[in-house]
């Protein structure tokens, strides 16, 4: 049903696919993307998961009664809270394809509704590379995201990918990619491929695309979603974006700790010996660039971390404002 309670046909396309909901504080935002799963991309209230990490939910009670809520004891970061999500997800035998959403991911602007015609194109992508097994190693389809990123051979340091229009099925292969609004595929949760809690937030999506393909599965991008967003993945896009709505990453020095600390994990587990020179190059950089003295001690402090292998959730780095109100506001936390 709606959020207005009115009936909706159940799209065929969606069998099988489980919608996840991650938020932390968010519960307007939230609230938003949830609505549009089902309003806009034809999700049954039954076939949605929304995972609380610990703090916040959903500013609907007549909508948190129709989905799925998984609540969590305390905040996992979008590692723990999707590895949960992922979990509660697949536990239905039935489910074939998990959608992954951040609780933010309605500020973009990415086309709507696209799920049905996503997971069709999957299908028919994954029947490509099953015959034709000499195209590479990864021959079945792990991940498609909305937007994503290939390393440029420079320490952890990666480029947006936008594709032409014209690949198989629009999608391209890439690296990694941020969490956004991605379609999971069953056989990389039952190859034992989750989000790893430990590194809580920060590039924790990229270590996971990263085993995703060491697991010989192929990640693809959505090359109609990407184009389609490509003026927000600029660090002035996004901000343009987020401003009215949710503070940014300047305004959330504690961002940089994290970015700094895991980079030096993601190195230790996916990279190269000569990636700790180039990423120090760019850690230098970085502090250069910083916008406040919290986000140069943040970095510092993260890179120290990172170095020393403490991983976590860190106390004096979290968020404390996760939405503004509705009416927007020039904020800070």
């Amino acid at each position: 049903m709606t959020a207005s309670g009115e009936s909706l046909v159940h799209p065929s396309g969606l069998d099988g696919v489980t919608a996840v909901v991650l938020t932390f504080r968010r519960p307007r935002l939230a609230t938003q993307v949830t609505r549009s799963l089902i309003e806009r991309e034809g999700f049954p209230p039954g076939q949605i998961i929304v995972v609380v990490n610990g703090d916040g939910g959903l500013d609907d009670p007549e909508l948190e009664s129709v989905v799925t809520m998984v609540r969590l004891a305390t905040n996992t970061g979008p590692a723990g809270g999707f590895h949960a999500g992922m979990k509660s997800a697949f536990a239905d035998p039935t489910t074939r394809w998990v959608y992954l959403c951040e609780d933010d991911v309605g500020l973009f602007d990415l086309p709507t509704p696209r799920v049905v015609t996503l997971r069709e194109r999957a299908d028919r992508f994954q029947a490509t590379l099953a015959a034709s097994p000499g195209a590479g190693p990864a021959t079945k389809l792990g991940a498609v995201v909305a937007y994503g990123r290939r390393f440029v051979g420079r320490g952890a340091h990666t480029l947006n990918v936008v594709p032409p229009p014209g690949a198989p099925e629009e999608f391209t292969p890439v690296d990694v990619a941020c969490w956004g609004a991605t379609l999971i595929a069953r056989r990389v949760y039952d190859a034992g491929v989750l989000p790893d809690p430990v590194l809580f937030f920060g590039v924790e999506d990229f270590d996971f695309f990263c085993r995703v393909r060491e697991a010989g599965f192929a990640v693809v991008v959505d090359g109609e979603a990407a184009r389609a967003v490509a003026d927000q993945q600029t660090l002035e896009g996004r901000d343009e974006a987020m401003n009215d709505q949710r503070p940014n990453d300047a305004v959330e020095a504690w961002r940089a700790y994290y970015h700094a600390r895991n980079s030096v994990e993601l190195i230790r587990r996916h990279g190269r010996a000569s990636w700790y020179l180039w990423y120090g190059m760019f850690s230098l950089r970085h502090l250069q660039r910083a916008r406040s003295a919290a986000e140069r001690s943040a970095i510092v402090h993260g890179l120290a971390d990172g170095v020393r292998g403490h991983l976590g959730m860190n106390p004096r780095y979290t968020r404390q404002v996760g939405e503004y109100p509705a009416t927007g506001t020039d904020g800070g936390s």
